[in-house]
């Protein structure tokens, strides 16, 4: 079982940039706080990448989610994202972005 993400989540790219989480489902909470899933994740920004070194651009947002969607947990009819989950940003080269915390501790999916 793995952690669900909420937007309290800590979701960095790898040259130390930070996902700034917006939007939530707030239909399914965890504390108070709305649960993340993909749509919310596509677009979201990314603010101090480091990846300035020419000829790299540097990540400045979310543009895929490939893994680390629950099986068996659903919201607004998409999947909740969870604590495994991974994806790439617009960084050139693209790179993973990574979950460094679900953003809580009580709720786990599949």
């Amino acid at each position: 079982m793995s952690k669900v993400l909420t937007l309290s989540a800590v979701i960095m790219c790898p040259h130390g940039g930070t996902v700034i989480l917006a939007a939530g489902r707030t239909k399914l909470t965890v504390d108070g706080t709305p649960t993340v899933t993909p749509l919310d994740m596509i677009g979201a920004p990314i603010v101090g990448c480091a990846n300035v070194a020419a000829p790299a651009v540097p990540c400045t947002a979310i543009v895929t989610v490939l893994a680390g969607q629950s099986i068996n947990l659903m919201v607004d009819a998409q999947p909740v994202l969870l604590d495994t989950a991974t994806g790439l940003t617009n960084g050139v080269p693209p790179v993973p972005w990574l979950v460094q915390s679900a953003g809580q501790i009580k709720l786990e999916a599949m």
